[in-house]
């Protein structure tokens, strides 16, 4: 008995395997093997994390599956030298994931396509356009960024696209940052390994990145239950920003608390500081969210994160900033009302669950950023050769 019991267990384990394997197979047909951001990001000692030189690989979900392609500067952008080539200028764009442009394709960026448009109007000669955007980026580490490569560039205007994440960013990574004697950041560390649990975790985290990174048929379920883990074990709602990633949109747009915005404010004026004293000029932008513009856009997401079905929210958050940067001396561009008027005949400019910007809502952010641009490089330019022509 005991001896059919062990060749009915064997049996059945060779043909579990033998199904596991043919599943595999099946997934391999149909699954690209570089849909991890592993592929094109890593963790830095001085940055957090980074994008790879010179890699190659894709973000997938079940909304987008999206090419990446890294230079040998460690930017989504094109191929560029590092020095800026004479009769040039530059505009280098700083950024989370919505200036990364996760979600599309690198030519379908806000970016890019600010680029083509700065072409087209006859200035693609004599500026370049450089997105320096990394996935959760914020003011901090884009600080860091700045001082550590940012400035090789030799840009003329810096543009910082300010996420309303980007105050809880902030928070988070001060707790790993490095500063020097007097208490400037210069360098943000990963996150330090997790302590070791028992051996039966430890057993179960080791066999679960065996199959993540040896295996196609994990990340393809993985994207598949990944919505039901999360919903779950919902994100903080309190609307307090040390914890609640969107605390700015809680209760009445007079009840914002920016007590926790200084750290972010403090980072700007830093930037703004360290360009200032080399003769670079420093722009932030703002832009909406999807429930700010439509009641339709970011259905899904809005669901996940608490917020109100149906219901557009206040713009009192950008306003704010947009007060701050004022009051400091930074040209500020508020994208807001682009966004809405856009909203009234494009569906959908953001990714429904995702909600970063969606390729239309991109062409959007361009238009924003062209229509304040143009005339910035225009007076540049009269600038320069007034100079150049000048006795």
């Amino acid at each position: 008995m005991a001896s059919e019991t062990r060749k009915l267990l064997a049996l059945g384990a060779v043909g579990l395997l033998l199904a596991l394997l043919s599943v595999e197979l099946v997934v391999r047909l149909i699954e690209p093997r570089e849909v991890l951001r592993e592929f094109f990001e890593r963790p830095d000692p001085v940055l957090h994390h980074k994008f790879i030189p010179n890699a190659k690989g894709r973000q997938k979900t079940l909304e987008f599956d999206a090419p990446y392609v890294i230079n040998s500067h460690g930017l989504r952008n094109d191929e560029l030298p590092l020095t800026k080539p004479a009769g040039v200028k530059r505009l280098l764009m700083l950024g989370d994931s919505f200036t990364e442009g996760l979600g599309v394709r690198g030519d379908e960026t806000f970016t890019s396509r600010l680029r083509d448009k700065v072409a087209q109007a006859g200035f693609g000669d004599r500026w370049q356009i450089i997105n320096g955007g990394v996935a959760s980026y914020s003011p901090l580490l884009e600080y860091v960024y700045l001082k550590n490569h940012g400035l090789a560039f030799q840009p003329d205007l810096v543009i910082l696209n300010l996420d309303l994440s980007d105050f809880y960013d902030d928070i988070q990574y001060a707790k790993l940052a490095v500063t020097d004697a007097q208490g400037d950041p210069v360098a943000v560390r990963p996150e330090p390994p997790a302590a070791p649990g028992s051996w039966i975790a430890a057993g179960a985290v080791a066999v679960k990145d065996l199959l993540k990174y040896n295996t196609r048929t994990y990340n393809f379920l993985r994207r598949r239950v990944i919505g039901f883990i999360e919903a779950s074990r919902p994100p903080d709602r309190s609307g307090d920003i040390r914890v609640d990633k969107y605390g700015m949109f809680r209760g009445t747009p007079e009840s914002i608390d920016v007590g926790a915005w200084q750290g972010t404010y403090a980072h700007l004026l830093k930037i703004r500081d360290t360009l200032q004293a080399r003769g670079i000029d420093f722009w932030v932008t703002v832009y909406p969210y999807g429930h700010q513009v439509s009641p339709r856009e970011w259905d899904a997401g809005r669901r996940f994160w608490g917020f109100e079905a149906n219901r557009v929210y206040s713009g009192r958050p950008q306003e704010l900033i947009q007060g701050f940067c004022e009051e400091h001396g930074m040209t500020v561009v508020n994208m807001m009302a682009e966004f809405q008027a856009a909203a009234r005949t494009t569906y959908p400019l953001y990714f429904d669950g995702d909600g970063h910007f969606s390729p239309a809502g991109h062409e959007v952010a361009a238009d924003s950023l062209f229509k304040a641009v143009l005339p910035y490089m225009k007076h540049a330019e009269s600038a320069s050769n007034a100079t150049a022509s000048a006795p």
